[in-house]
This record gives structure tokens, C-alpha cells and sequence, in this order.
């Protein structure tokens, strides 16, 4: 189950779902976006009054000169380099925020992350996504959708993490 964000209580629910992860990893908190599309991720069998927030995803439009930008600047990757990216620019979302409860890991939630693509793909026919991903991560969604997710250019080492660019 998942919710599209509307509403300011389900945008609370959102940050402090996502900001409790920022403090937890030391991960920098990117700006919201005010074009974002934001999406809840639900625990499942919940009735409508005792939601559980248990994940987030934010989609932004992919603007190479958007100096908020979660994806393409000079510390980051360059994929406004790539023909096919720039070419599809309008139709080109990047992928922030993704995050899922520690305690909900490693037990088929993550796949609920699908049900939110897809409905953010009906809605907005996108062409690609693009995303700064953790290593592990990436592994996973190798295996699960193979050459659907392909790296682009360099890992970015720090200090606590591997951070993968990916094309989806």
C-alpha cells in the first residue's frame, strides 16, 4: 500500500520518516522539492485511521541546471552528458529520497516500491529515472530487473557509503 502525498500530515509523515534516516546514516537532507511528487509507503492491513508509514519516495523532474538537483552537478554525476538523457530531458524524472524502514527490510516490502512506480509512470510517462543509489541497492535491483538498470559513469566513494549513478 502507499499514499501519493497531499495532504500536510501525510507531508509530516513523509519527512519524518525520511529525516529519521538522514540522522541515523548522517545523510544530508536535499531540499523538497516543490515540483516533487511524494509517495508514503504503507504498512499493509492497516485500516485507513492507523496508517504506518514505513518507506518514502520523491520523484523530481530532471532539470540539469536545477542547482537542488539530487543527481547531476559537479559533486554528483554528470548525465546531461548523455545524448539519450538530454534528448529525453522533458520526460526524465530523478529518483530522491528512497528509503525503507530497517525494520521492514528483508521481508518482500520493498516490491510495494513497484505498485508506487507504477502508478508514478501512469501518471507521467516518463522515459527514464535517474538515481544516486547505495551499492547494495544496486546489487538488488540488478538481480531483480537485470539490464532494466544500468550504471552510468563512476561509483562516488564517501566515507560511509558507495553511491552508485543509475538510468532506470
Amino acid at each position: 500500500m502507499y499514499e501519493l502525498v497531499k495532504t500536510s500530515k501525510q507531508q509530516k509523515d513523509f519527512e519524518k520518516t525520511w529525516e529519521y534516516f538522514c540522522r541515523k546514516y548522517g545523510w544530508y537532507n536535499d531540499p523538497y522539492a516543490r515540483n516533487g511528487v511524494r509517495y508514503n509507503l504503507l504498512l499493509p492491513n492497516r485500516t485507513c485511521w492507523q496508517k504506518k508509514v514505513i518507506g518514502t519516495v520523491e520523484f523530481i523532474p530532471y532539470d540539469p541546471n536545477n542547482p537542488n538537483s539530487t543527481v547531476e552537478g559537479p559533486t554528483r554525476c554528470n548525465f546531461s552528458q548523455y545524448d539519450d538523457i538530454r534528448l529525453h530531458q522533458h520526460r526524465t524524472w530523478e529518483i530522491d529520497k528512497l528509503c525503507l524502514h530497517e525494520a521492514y527490510q528483508r521481508q518482500g516490502f520493498f516490491q510495494n516500491f513497484l505498485h508506487v512506480f507504477y502508478d508514478h509512470a501512469k501518471q507521467r510517462n516518463p522515459k527514464y529515472y535517474l538515481a544516486l543509489i547505495e551499492k547494495k541497492l544496486y546489487r538488488m535491483l540488478r538481480i531483480s530487473f537485470g539490464l532494466a538498470v544500468e550504471q552510468k559513469g563512476e561509483a562516488l566513494v564517501g566515507v560511509n557509503t558507495v553511491l552508485i549513478p543509475i538510468l532506470f
